[in-house]
């Protein structure tokens, strides 16, 4: 018989980890699904138009991203302050700039000539709700549990 206990018992080291909200979570895979639909677009428009260095543009960025995402998973601040500055921001330019072009551009007729393409609406919908979910992403992320997931070190 030994004075070891059988079951190691919680650990006194430090502070218990914090669990990582659902904000951040939601966040994330609204981001997500933002840069896929950018990116498959993209792929899209670059395959018609080519050149290295605008591939090479779309890698770097694609590399930015993964690269917030990870930060947000783990907590880092400064990936937290990218989409704290940057998500909510630029979707509602997105969203005023779409705005402005219905209430003052050409009449909603002119711009569209019949019979409109499936594609064309699937690809129009599938980018409002990227805006969308660019929005939310970084409304998400203001939230208290995010903000205390994100500067807790």
């Amino acid at each position: 018989m030994t004075d070891e206990p059988s079951s190691p018992g919680p650990l006194t080291a430090g502070p218990e980890p914090l669990r990582r909200p659902a904000s951040i979570v939601g966040s994330m895979l609204l981001l997500a699904f933002w840069w896929a639909y950018l990116l498959a677009v993209d792929v899209a428009l670059l395959a018609e138009v080519g050149g290295a260095g605008n591939w090479l543009a779309l890698a770097g960025c694609t590399v930015a991203v993964v690269v917030v995402l990870r930060g947000l998973w783990r907590g880092g601040q400064t990936a937290w302050r990218v989409v704290h500055r940057f998500a909510a921001p630029v979707a509602v330019t997105f969203l005023a700039g779409a705005a402005s072009v219905l209430l003052l551009g050409p009449h909603l007729g002119s711009l569209v000539t019949t019979p409109v393409e499936p594609a064309v609406v699937v690809a129009l919908a599938g980018g409002a709700l990227a805006v969308l979910a660019l929005l939310a992403g970084g409304l998400l992320v203001r939230t208290r549990s995010a903000r205390a997931w994100c500067v807790r070190r």
